[in-house]
This record gives C-alpha cells, sequence and structure tokens, in this order.
C-alpha cells in the first residue's frame, strides 16, 4: 500500500507528489501518457513563477517585457515594461523538471498506467488503472486527482456530477514565423468573437499560434493564420492544429473523504488568459501540505481536508473570482466597443497609473483589472456600452481591493 496515490503527471501532479515524497511519504504517480508534460500548452510563466519554481535556463526560449495588442480594426498597441514580465519555456520540459526531482525524492512513477475507477471509502482508497491491456489495482491512504480538464474521476469520487460548463477550448499550432520577435494578442469577432487569438515567439524562428473560443472553434483558427501568412508574419504551418479544453471556473468543491483535486482538474487556472501552471503548481504544494498535515494527524476526513481549499482560495480564490467576471464582461464586448476600451486602456494617462504601476503582475490579473474598472475615464467608458455589461462591471466594482 501506498501512502498516497496521484493521477496525472501535469504540474500540480509533479509538484504534489515532489512535496509529498520531500516528506517522506511514499507516493505513486500515474499518468496514461508515456511522456510526461506533452499537455498542449503555450509555456508562458509569469516572474512571480518563475522565481518561486525556477525553470532550467535551457528550458527558456526567450524572456518577454513586451507585447503588442491588436484590435479589431488592427490597430497595433504595444505595452512595454523595463525589465521582463514573463519567460516562454519549453513546457514539456519544464513540467518534466518536477517529476524527474519528485523520482530523486523518492516518488514511484507509473507511466501509460490510465485509471480507469475509484474506491474510497472511510478506511481507505484505491484506484483500478489499465497497462498493457491489463487491469491493476494500487490502494493507498489519500488520493490526489491531477488529471486534466474535465476528468471523469470527479464524478467518481462524488465531486462532479457530469461534464464542465464553464470552459474554453484552446486551439494551437506551431509556425514558421522568422521575424516575429515579440508576442502579440488580437480580439475582435473577425479574428475569434468573444475571445482572443495570439502568435507567441519561441526560438529558432518558429512560433505557436492559437485561439480560446468559447466551446467551439470553427473557422476562426484558419482566418487567423491566413491574416498572418498575409502579412508575411507566418511563413508556414508545421504539423497539426491541435486542440485542448481549458477550465475557466473552479470546481465547487475541490476536496472529500481522502480525495483532493489540483490544477485543470479543480479549475484552477486563470480566467483571463486561460494560463494554468502556475496556479496547478501552487495548488500541488497546497496539497501536499493539507496532506502532509492529514497524516501527522491521521485524519483524512472531509473536514480535515477541507483545509486545502481554504489553502487555494486565501492564495488565489479573489484572482478566479475577478477574473471570471471580467471574462463575462469582455465577452459582451462588442467590435466598437473592444476598440474604444482599448483606445482608453492603453491612452497614456491609464497606462501610467496602471501598467507602469510598481504592483502590475503578470502573475495576478485582479489588481489591474479592478484599477482599471475605477479608473474615472474607463468608468465613463464602461458606463457608455449600456445595460448589458452593466451586472458584470457592477460585481467587478463590488470585489474588496
Amino acid at each position: 500500500m501506498h501512502d498516497v496515490i496521484v493521477i496525472g503527471a501535469g504540474p500540480a501532479g509533479n509538484m504534489a507528489a515532489l512535496r509529498l515524497a520531500e516528506a517522506g511519504l511514499d507516493v505513486a504517480v500515474l499518468d496514461w501518457r508515456a511522456d510526461i508534460g506533452d499537455k498542449l500548452c503555450t509555456g508562458i510563466i509569469g516572474r512571480e513563477c518563475a522565481a518561486k519554481f525556477p525553470p532550467d535556463p535551457a528550458y527558456v526560449y526567450r524572456a518577454a517585457n513586451a507585447a503588442a495588442i491588436v484590435s479589431p480594426s488592427g490597430r497595433r498597441y504595444r505595452v512595454a515594461k523595463s525589465e521582463p514580465q514573463a519567460y516562454i519555456v519549453d513546457r514539456v520540459a519544464y513540467v518534466n523538471s518536477f517529476a524527474v526531482k519528485a523520482r530523486e525524492a523518492g516518488a514511484h512513477y507509473l507511466l501509460e498506467h490510465r485509471v480507469t475507477s475509484l474506491d474510497i471509502r472511510k478506511d481507505g482508497a484505491g484506484v483500478v488503472a489499465t497497462f498493457n491491456g491489463r487491469e491493476k489495482t494500487l490502494k493507498a491512504k489519500m488520493l490526489v486527482i491531477a488529471g486534466g480538464f474535465g476528468s471523469p474521476l470527479l464524478r467518481m469520487a462524488g465531486l462532479s456530477s457530469g461534464k464542465p460548463e464553464d470552459y474554453m477550448i484552446g486551439c494551437q499550432a506551431v509556425v514558421d514565423a522568422p521575424e516575429l520577435q515579440e508576442t502579440e494578442v488580437f480580439v475582435g469577432e473577425k479574428i475569434v468573437p468573444n475571445s482572443f487569438g495570439w502568435i507567441v515567439p519561441l526560438k529558432e524562428g518558429k512560433a505557436l499560434v492559437g485561439m480560446a473560443p468559447r466551446k467551439q472553434v470553427g473557422g476562426h483558427m484558419d482566418v487567423l493564420l491566413e491574416t498572418l501568412k498575409s502579412k508575411g508574419v507566418v511563413k508556414s504551418v508545421i504539423g497539426q492544429t491541435q486542440t485542448w479544453g481549458i477550465p475557466i471556473r473552479p470546481l465547487p468543491k475541490t476536496y472529500g473523504t481522502r480525495v483532493l483535486v489540483v490544477g485543470d482538474s479543480a479549475g484552477l487556472v486563470k480566467p483571463t488568459t486561460g494560463g494554468g501552471i502556475y496556479y496547478a503548481l501552487l495548488s500541488g504544494e497546497l496539497a501536499a501540505q493539507t496532506i502532509a498535515e492529514a497524516f501527522e494527524a491521521d485524519n483524512f476526513s472531509s473536514r480535515q481536508l477541507a483545509r486545502y481549499e481554504r489553502a487555494w482560495k486565501g492564495v488565489f480564490g479573489r484572482e478566479l473570482r475577478v477574473g471570471y467576471y471580467a471574462r463575462l464582461l469582455f465577452e459582451t464586448l462588442n467590435d466598437k466597443q473592444l476598440e474604444s476600451l482599448l483606445e482608453e486602456f492603453l491612452s497614456e494617462g491609464v497606462l501610467n497609473e496602471v501598467m507602469n504601476a510598481p504592483d502590475f503582475s503578470f502573475d495576478w490579473h485582479s489588481n489591474v483589472i479592478l484599477k482599471v474598472l475605477r479608473h474615472t475615464n474607463m468608468r465613463k467608458v464602461i458606463r457608455s456600452f449600456g445595460p448589458a455589461v452593466a451586472p458584470f462591471a457592477a460585481r467587478l466594482l463590488r470585489t474588496r481591493a
């Protein structure tokens, strides 16, 4: 019997395994994939994430201190800071590095093991997994579900009634873009209605082109790629376009008797951008801390493990709330309103007060969002958008700073 079984070797699962193994617990990590960390992702981490969970310099494609936002009309707004605010990393290598450290600390990794069922009881827990066409049963005192977006294991654990409802579909392709130096973000109904698209430079002339619409991509990815080709930014598409699900709201409950849920499985993702690496790592660390305390107390009850949810809500719960309502507000805007919003938001006055403030952070969006909404000029613009926007703006303005 293991002390803890972690299901999923993404950033959250690997971090939980690493911290639990460092605490001296017997940890097994199961993942259906043969290669760790190969989930689709843009691979951008903020400065704070890079400081707390440093990537090997060899995994960093480039530092980013500037980006451009392209409005529906094609107007380009460049935003720059004097120091790097984010890093574009090799996502696979970065995530795998935590698995390497977890193994070195004593965690056992069972790859190509697909968990098909859970058995959670008051006196213990277990999983059934398939490997090479055969079933294996493993037992433990605790389970951590880290299987990513829409995991069917959540229903088995009694923490979800079915398929997720609030989510985006990430869609991405590798392209040849030899002249691209900075990330560009695109908004507008022609590119991707109610969301945004991007092109992110990697290394050796490669880049990632993608978007994150609500629930269906349609032909919008083709439009974005053709637009970038027509401008000479993209020379060609390399390989196939791929898609993945991105939750934008947490589960109602992320704990139960002998089980915790972390990362994308728990819906712990920035609703604004869909970025999930940092919150995944933090949630894995907080889960490990809660589990270590449960072992010390020899208490694996739901009441004991509720500490985990209180912990993550204390760290980034406000970020998720503010980001969610900001996204809903954004989704109500038409192209004309987006033009007005960007023109005012990226004006010199607002930029100096908000974007250039010392507390600006790529990792924590709520301060920027609330400052923008409370800025006198921005409030006038948002009021002019009418009643469709009002409920979301009001909900955000009621959020405590």
